[in-house]
């Protein structure tokens, strides 16, 4: 049997996918840009690029009080090269949920699923 060619493989790091809540992606944040832009920009900016999936992408959950919620989502795939590059993905998702006036955001990273809760200075303010 000949021998396989060499193959070029790069890792790009561990793969991290948010859920963000499809009817609020396109509203303007309070920076007067849609949602879906500065997503857009901070993913490519930070991580040099993600995948999108828009669709069938819809979950039903339970809250702390036992209430029954349903959402449609878009799905955002994106590599996080290093430790430090999860900690500014969830500091940006946190943000973003308290600028969404969504309590959390639904986020696997490798095998691991959490949610990750809004700003809680942004979110308190909100709730006043």
């Amino acid at each position: 049997m000949k021998p396989l060619p060499a193959v070029k493989r790069e890792s790009l790091g561990q793969l991290a996918v948010a859920l963000l809540p499809i009817e609020k992606l396109k509203l303007k944040s309070p920076r007067g840009v849609p949602f879906e832009k500065e997503i857009h920009e901070f993913l490519v900016t930070n991580f040099n690029g993600y995948t999108v999936s828009s669709g069938n992408i819809s979950g039903h959950w339970k809250d702390d009080h036992g209430h029954d919620h349903y959402g449609e989502h878009r799905q955002y795939k994106v590599a996080l090269p290093a430790t430090e590059s999860v900690r500014s993905f969830e500091v940006f998702l946190s943000e973003i949920a308290a600028d969404m006036h969504e309590e959390c955001i639904y986020v696997e990273l490798g095998r691991e699923i959490f949610l990750v809760y809004a700003a809680a200075a942004m979110w308190r303010a909100r709730a006043v």
